[in-house]
């Protein structure tokens, strides 16, 4: 004999009434017959609901007939035990009992595993939208100085022009946010080539904004330049043709 299945009704572990009968050795149609007067009892004479114990159903017979069963939860399954004596109530128990702690425990860990996958997903689109929204800051940060570098070229007191000048260096040198800063030196010595190599191929691969400004890839402070992270990674993209005899 095929062993007993556990199904699935809306997340909640079930057995089929006929797996039921097979384990207790009783008739269908006479556990049919059990099950509705023991709805028929909690139904009268009980504040519980008796869904919690047995689901009507339904299954197709042989014949392409639909026939009645019910699906017995976990208290279901313990209503009909508590109704028995002897081995085979024993036996019965022991079983459903098994069944059910066995789904319980494969589906924590199905259930951990879910809860872990998505908080790795989560994790990865917070630091996108943290990247992204540092980019867009920094992008905003040179757009207000080149207004602010605008007014001051305008600007005929030079107070006036000056302060400007100062704010627009302030937004420039802006890093992006969240982002680790590395001067040419520290990348150089990953690669083992020099600090001027690291400027040279910085401006070939477009990595290095102009003098004073900044971009996504980094930005100058103290008349140095710093590059991001994401500036590094493509340095470490061309590292093969990054050497010093080239210049």
């Amino acid at each position: 004999m095929d062993a007993p299945q556990l199904l699935n009704f809306r997340g909640e572990p079930t057995l089929d009434s006929r797996e039921v009968a097979k384990m207790i050795g009783k008739r269908h149609k006479n556990l049919i017959r059990d099950i509705r007067q023991y709805i028929n009892d909690l139904d009268e004479g009980s504040k519980l609901s008796s869904p919690k114990f047995f689901i009507e159903s339904n299954y197709k017979s042989s014949q392409g007939k639909l026939l009645p069963c019910y699906l017995l939860t976990k208290m279901g399954c313990e209503f009909v035990a508590n109704k028995m004596t002897g081995k085979k109530g024993t036996l019965f128990t022991a079983q459903y009992v098994s069944l059910f702690n066995e789904y319980q425990e494969e589906h924590k860990a199905i259930d951990a595993h879910m809860i872990s996958d998505e908080i790795a997903l989560r994790n990865r689109e917070l630091s996108f939208k943290e990247r992204w929204l540092g980019e867009m800051e920094a992008q905003n940060a040179n757009k207000r100085a080149e207004l602010l570098i605008k007014l001051a070229n305008h600007s005929t007191k030079a107070p006036l022009r000056n302060d400007l000048l100062n704010e627009a260096m302030n937004q420039l040198m802006m890093p992006v946010v969240g982002e680790k800063a590395f001067p040419a030196g520290v990348i150089a010595d990953e690669l083992g080539v020099s600090a001027y190599t690291i400027g040279i191929w910085g401006q070939r691969l477009g990595l290095k904004a102009p003098k004073g400004m900044a971009n996504r890839y980094g930005y100058w402070k103290d008349n140095r330049y710093y590059y991001n992270e994401l500036a590094v990674q493509n340095f470490y993209e061309h590292q093969a043709a990054i050497v010093d005899d080239e210049f």
